[in-house]
């Protein structure tokens, strides 16, 4: 016996991490997330959704809409590139006044715009992956 909780997998991953993000957001009782511990939350709750595959393709998508409508709204003349999307986004989960509804949706996207930005953006979702692979894997 070398599991603690029994295979749980990508898809039940994501859906344990969503049901603590929307708990933790909501802090009712027990299970409490401060506006930091949801966007991490959230963004771990992303890369399961991305690993999840085919389940949870819907976040890949609205991220790369998300991040299509930015580069779009330049012009098509704009050298407007994925890296500036992810970085303009992540200035506006950490630096817009506090919003746990607003943070916890954004921060489930950002996986998936940092694969597509790459650079060190992808090493990070890349480690994180791996990391998570190992737990639920």
């Amino acid at each position: 016996m070398n599991q603690v909780f029994g295979a749980i997998g990508f898809t039940g991953g994501a859906v344990v991490m969503t049901a603590l993000l929307i708990l933790g957001a909501r802090g009712a009782w027990k299970v409490k997330l401060s506006h930091e511990g949801v966007i991490i939350v959230g963004f771990i709750s992303g890369q399961l959704y991305a690993q999840a595959g085919e389940t949870f393709s819907f976040l890949g998508d609205m991220s790369g809409g998300l991040s299509e409508a930015i580069q779009n709204s330049f012009g098509t003349g704009a050298n407007f590139g994925a890296g500036a999307v992810a970085i303009v986004v992540s200035l506006l989960v950490y630096g817009l006044k506090p919003s746990k509804l607003r943070n916890g949706v954004v921060s489930l996207m950002l996986p998936s715009l940092y694969t597509a930005a790459g650079g060190l953006f992808a090493t990070l979702t890349h480690v994180i992956s791996n990391l998570s692979g190992t737990v639920v894997g």
